[in-house]
């Protein structure tokens, strides 16, 4: 279980599994291209993690953590060039 956003993408990308095992590195496939803000007033932040193998995952986060996403996956070494944006 991930405590928040931030975490879940840090885990994901830090290529250990929960046991502590490595796994396959993956990439930042994507990032939302600005912090947007829904019709009730709430930011919102999309980060999408690609491995190799084909396995995805779509992390999503709202309000104050929306920032704390967008920065960690925008300065994070593996977002590389980020040619996708959500």
């Amino acid at each position: 279980m991930y405590r928040d956003s931030v975490d879940a993408l840090m885990r994901l990308l830090s290529g250990v599994d929960d046991e502590g095992l490595p796994t396959e590195l993956p990439d930042i496939a994507a990032i939302s291209s600005t912090i947007r803000t829904l019709k009730n007033g709430i930011r919102h932040c999309c980060v999408q993690v690609l491995f190799e193998s084909g396995v995805e995952y779509k992390i999503d986060a709202f309000g104050e953590e929306a920032d704390m996403l967008y920065l960690k996956a925008r300065t994070h070494p593996m977002s590389k060039l980020l040619t996708a944006q959500l």
